[in-house]
């Protein structure tokens, strides 16, 4: 009978839901990244919903065939808007790998292992900034009584 249940559409449904991340690594939520690609005009930022070491999910009103290669040039904006300094970018190929309903999704095409180690250190600037950001909101919260 459970056999039976597991079989049916419904049971096969809620095993593929509870199936695990089937992502390769861990991708983080930087506020302030952007993304830059062409689609025949001028191009527009794009936030990018989250990134990590493999691929990333551009939230963007156009959609793009699987398998696309795509130019895409990431901007941390919020870097810039917070120290006044110029933004930090860097561009590299990403391959779609599917629609998603904001936008699209890809894994990164690196063209040598010195583009690799950029990226890498691309993300370690990105998390470092997302860090000092929660530590100075928790700081900011938690003050001594009496000092308002």
């Amino acid at each position: 009978m459970e056999i039976r249940k597991l079989l049916s559409k419904s049971g096969i449904r809620q095993l593929l839901s509870k199936r695990a991340e089937r992502r390769r690594s861990p991708r983080m939520q930087p506020a302030g990244l952007v993304a830059y690609f062409w689609t025949g005009g001028v191009p527009r930022p794009s936030p990018v919903f989250d990134i990590g070491p493999q691929g990333a999910h551009i939230v963007a009103p156009v959609a793009f065939y699987l398998g696309t290669l795509v130019e895409i040039v990431f901007e941390d904006r919020a870097d810039a808007l917070n120290n006044g300094v110029e933004s930090h970018h860097i561009c590299l190929y990403g391959r779609v790998l599917r629609a998603v309903a904001d936008g699209f999704c890809v894994e990164f095409v690196f063209e040598d292992d010195s583009q690799r180690r950029k990226f890498r250190q691309f993300l370690n600037g990105l998390k470092r900034r997302n860090e000092d950001e929660t530590n100075t909101e928790e700081t900011a919260i938690v003050q001594p009584p009496g000092t308002d």
